[in-house]
């Protein structure tokens, strides 16, 4: 998976998720709360990195 953008950013967010991020041992809930939390974090960047372009 890439980033929406070419160049890498170094941000932390644009990189997928990866296996010690997530398991099968993760509670449902928590998984769910942690990958909203993951998404808001890259929409967050998306829309700072798109507002310092301008």
């Amino acid at each position: 998976m890439r980033s929406h953008s070419e160049t890498r950013t170094g941000n932390r967010y644009d990189e997928p998720m990866v296996s010690h991020d997530v398991s099968e041992e993760t509670p449902s809930t928590t998984l769910l709360v942690a990958r909203l939390h993951v998404d808001l974090c890259r929409l967050a960047s998306a829309i700072c990195t798109s507002r310092a372009a301008l």
